[in-house]
């Protein structure tokens, strides 16, 4: 698992940094520092339930179903809106419907470029639907989440990210969300023994 996961994670960032400096016109390094697999009843860890976060939800159909999940703390949500907007650092002390749709472009390009690389590495079609934004206590994000897959899946992939936006660095999780065979056809058996 650790292998194929390490090759996915790499691609990915190396193609979502590309991507996302062609979008801004400056350069962006994106890093992926830790994987690992939870209960989607476990991920509270991640922030306090009460924590305002911001998240960028990418549904995903096709041969394999599922979503990605962008989630920052409100905080460096404001700073990546001042960097993708181009505002002076620390302006951004709400989220307008621009930083909002500046915001979900880049969860769609590095939830995207993420697909792209299981799609290639899998053989397998995966449809990328319209991303969607919400800034919200995080967990009510995760109990909408738990309520739209408890049927379908139990685990999640949860995937350390930073951007680095010279001199800045900022670290969010990008969650990624499957169903149980799916899981086992991208990561291994492994996935039923977490």
């Amino acid at each position: 698992m650790e292998n194929k996961l390490q090759e996915i994670n790499k691609q990915a960032a190396t193609n979502a940094s590309k991507a996302l400096s062609k979008l801004i016109d400056r350069p962006v390094s994106v890093d992926i520092f830790k994987t690992e697999i939870k209960k989607v009843e476990k991920l509270t860890p991640i922030f306090g339930p009460e924590e305002i976060v911001a998240g960028i939800y990418l549904p995903v159909t096709g041969d394999i179903k599922g979503a990605a999940l962008l989630l920052f703390p409100k905080e460096i949500a404001f700073t990546l809106s001042d960097l993708l907007v181009r505002r002076e650092p620390g302006t951004t002390r709400r989220l307008t419907e621009l930083d909002e749709s500046a915001l979900k472009e880049m969860g769609n390009i590095v939830s995207a470029n993420y697909f792209t690389v299981l799609s290639n590495m899998l053989q397998v079609k995966i449809i990328e639907h319209v991303p969607s934004f919400s800034l919200d206590m995080f967990g009510a994000i995760i109990n909408k989440i738990i309520a739209k897959f408890a049927q379908e899946t139990e685990k999640a992939l949860v995937i350390d990210i930073e951007f680095a936006f010279k001199p800045a660095k900022l670290k969010g999780y990008l969650l990624l969300l499957f169903r149980l065979e799916e899981l086992k056809a991208i990561l291994g058996e492994e996935v039923l023994k977490v």
